[in-house]
C-alpha cells in the first residue's frame, strides 16, 4: 500500500455510469454500512475511555473492554474487571448511536456480565490470542492494536485496527479480520492491508485537496470498512477533504465530512484526470 498527497483541487467525478451498475451500488452501500458500524463502535470506545480516565475510577482494575450495539439504537461500552473465572462489569457507558459524545453518555456501575457480554468477552479474548497467528502479523512502532467486535447473525467478526500512539498522525493499514461462529470457533483470519502508513500533516506551504493510497493487484478492489472507520475517527487530522483509494480496476472516493462514498471504474477516473 502506497500513499500520496494530492495538491490542488480534486475535480468532480462522473459517477452516473458507475452508479448505474447495480452491483457497484450494492458494494458501495455495504462498504459504507460496515465502515459506519465500525466507526460507531470504536468512537464509543474512545469517548468512554476518555470519560473513564477523567473520572476518579481506579483504571488498573480494568482488564478488558468492548462496545456493542443495543436494541434501543444505542451503543454500550463495558469495562470488565474481576478474575478470569468470575469477570464483572466494573463500569459501562451507553450512548445514542447518532450522538456519541461525553455529554450524551449514561453511566452505570458494577454488575455481572449478561450472557451476551460473556460471549463477546470470550471472543475478544480469543481474538487477541489468535491474532499473532495471522500471516503477516506485526505491531508497528508507535502504534497499538484495537479490536472492534461486530455481531453478524450467527457469527461475530473482530476487526483489529492499528491505532496511532504518536500525536498528529493518521494510521492506515496493518488491519485484520477474524471471524468466529456462535460457539466462538475461529472460522477465518486475514490481514486486510499488507503494510502500515502513518499519514502526517501536509507539507509546509502546500495545499492538499485529498490524500490517496493504492491497493496493489490481488488486494481489496475497493476501500475497506477499516479505512472508512479510521478516516472518520481521525478526520480532523486529515490534510485533505477527501481520501482516494486507487485499486487495480476501481477507485473509491471517501469524504469524511459527510461520510459519503463514491465508487467508479479506474478507467473513468483516469479519463477525468486527463480533462483540463
Amino acid at each position: 500500500m502506497k500513499i500520496y498527497l494530492l495538491a490542488g483541487v480534486l475535480l468532480a467525478l462522473p459517477l452516473r455510469a458507475a452508479l448505474a451498475q447495480l452491483s457497484l451500488e450494492a458494494t458501495r452501500q455495504n462498504l459504507l454500512r460496515e465502515g459506519l458500524a465500525l466507526y460507531t463502535s470504536e468512537r464509543a470506545s474512545w469517548v468512554a475511555t476518555d470519560l473513564l480516565q477523567a473520572s476518579n475510577f481506579e483504571t488498573r482494575q480494568v482488564r478488558s473492554y468492548f462496545s456493542y450495539a443495543t436494541p434501543d439504537d444505542s451503543v454500550r461500552t463495558v469495562f470488565v474487571g474481576g478474575t478470569q473465572a468470575a469477570p464483572q462489569v466494573l463500569l459501562a457507558y451507553c450512548f445514542p448511536i447518532g450522538n456519541i459524545r461525553a455529554a450524551s453518555a449514561h453511566r452505570s456501575g458494577s454488575r455481572p456480565l449478561t450472557e451476551r457480554e460473556k460471549r463477546l468477552l470470550a471472543i475478544r479474548t480469543k481474538s487477541m490470542e489468535d491474532l499473532p497467528r495471522v500471516a503477516g502479523f506485526e505491531i508497528p512502532k508507535n502504534a497499538s492494536l484495537n479490536p472492534v467486535l461486530l455481531e453478524k447473525g450467527a457469527e461475530t467478526w473482530v476487526y483489529v485496527l492499528t491505532g496511532a500512539t504518536a500525536a498528529g498522525t493518521v494510521p492506515l493499514g496493518n488491519d485484520y479480520l477474524l471471524r468466529y461462529d456462535s460457539a466462538g470457533r475461529l472460522l477465518r483470519k486475514e490481514k486486510l492491508h499488507s503494510s502500515f502508513i502513518a499519514l502526517g500533516a501536509a507539507p509546509a506551504g502546500q495545499k492538499v485537496a485529498a490524500t490517496l493510497h493504492t491497493h496493489q493487484p490481488g488486494a481489496a478492489a475497493f476501500i475497506t470498512p477499516t479505512d472508512i472507520c479510521t478516516l472518520l475517527l481521525y478526520r480532523h487530522q486529515l490534510p485533505g477533504k477527501q481520501h482516494v483509494v486507487l485499486g487495480e480496476k476501481f477507485v473509491s472516493v471517501f469524504t469524511p465530512a459527510d461520510a459519503s462514498l463514491a465508487l467508479l471504474t479506474r478507467k473513468a477516473f483516469e479519463q477525468q484526470q486527463k480533462q483540463p
